[in-house]
């Protein structure tokens, strides 16, 4: 299959990004243990993956980093070191989907609304590579999260989702503080009960135009994804751009399937409001754990 135009753009504005940042100049941080922000983030995307429909979201951020010896949280989430090296890891992974509304025409007409998904669970990391004077190096990422669907305070167990990726980091000088960049990139599995709560037909829904469908486990697609983030002062923004190839799914035929491509784009502005007074010693090489 060929690739498509937006996909070959999205690769090429990956590898320039990349490729414009200066190294970082190798050096510690006396940095707070504890910080704590807030800002505004705004989202894009379809209603899930395939749809031919979706819409955008703004929504709180919290801007959290904590520096522990053992435990440290930043803007990739929770995570704790694993024996006494920073090669080998343990983190939590958490991931989220947006409401399905009901609606009167389309791949689903006549179908109910869907609720919003929550995914949650242990995400192994392997740094497989690392070059200290071009502060880079390439991690392995093991994700597996059960996924349940939200409804006030009822939560639906919907399945289970395995995402694993190889992602490529890399720090460069700028002014304020150094450009974070990554670049991520792996195949994604989901059970049958996770791909039926999105695109299975029930016997009563079918119509002419939209027959009878379940899902099997097994193979969801692939996925690509770019992101960047940079400190300036008491600020923190962070972006990232999203792109998903349902080709070769399980879920592929389904009749709920309209696009074989998703997009998804967001931004987030965040303000620090208070630190601890207490410091710590932190290396600016990229790490997992912050520290060396």
């Amino acid at each position: 299959m060929p690739v498509p135009s937006r996909f070959r753009a999205v690769l090429t504005a990956a590898a320039l990004l990349v490729a414009a940042l200066p190294a970082a100049p190798s050096r510690a941080q006396s940095l707070p243990v504890w910080e704590v922000g807030l800002g505004l983030g705004v989202i894009s995307v379809p209603f899930y993956r395939g749809a031919d429909a979706g819409r955008s979201y703004a929504f709180p951020v919290p801007y959290l980093k904590y520096r522990g010896r053992y435990l440290q949280v930043d803007e990739g989430g929770l995570r704790g070191k694993l024996f006494t090296s920073d090669r080998l890891l343990l983190d939590i992974s958490v991931a989220a989907g947006v409401p399905v509304p009901a609606s009167r025409d389309g791949a689903r007409a006549g179908m109910r609304e869907l609720h919003p998904t929550l995914e949650i669970g242990p995400q192994l990391e392997y740094r497989l590579w690392r070059v200290r004077d071009r502060d880079a190096a390439v991690w392995l990422h093991l994700p597996l999260r059960a996924a349940f669907s939200v409804n006030w305070n009822e939560f639906d167990d919907q399945g289970w989702v395995l995402a694993p990726f190889v992602e490529y980091e890399t720090r460069g000088a700028g002014p304020g503080g150094p450009w974070k960049v990554g670049v991520g990139a792996g195949p994604l599995f989901a059970t049958g009960g996770y791909h039926d709560y999105f695109y299975e037909v029930l016997p009563g829904q079918a119509t002419a135009a939209r027959p009878e469908y379940h899902a099997d486990g097994g193979y969801s697609g692939s996925r690509l994804t770019l992101t960047a983030q940079k400190r300036y002062g008491d600020w923190w923004i962070g972006g990232f751009a999203r792109l998903d190839s349902l080709s070769g799914a399980v879920f592929e035929d389904s009749p709920l399937v309209r696009e074989n491509y998703y997009y998804a784009a967001g931004l987030a502005v965040s303000r620090l409001l208070a630190t601890s007074r207490e410091n710590v010693e932190v290396d600016l090489h990229l790490s997992r754990t912050d520290r060396e």
